[in-house]
């Protein structure tokens, strides 16, 4: 019998240039695993960014691990 592979995938916060950072050059957020927990987390961090900033500064990036 053979499983199905499986894809592994990470996500982090990201912001645009518009937003200021307290270290320069800082491309985003640290890596966390894409899990139903890290997902919800990062998703109310966007939507607390875009209250903040404006629409479409924040969003969530996504990446195969």
């Amino acid at each position: 019998m053979h499983l199905p592979l499986r894809v592994l995938y990470e996500i982090r916060l990201r912001w645009s240039d518009e937003v200021p950072q307290e270290a320069p050059g800082q491309e985003g957020g640290l890596w966390y695993p894409d899990t139903d927990c890290n997902r919800t987390r990062l998703d109310e961090a966007v939507a607390r960014g875009n209250r903040l900033y404006g629409d479409h500064t924040h969003w969530v990036e996504k990446r195969q691990a």
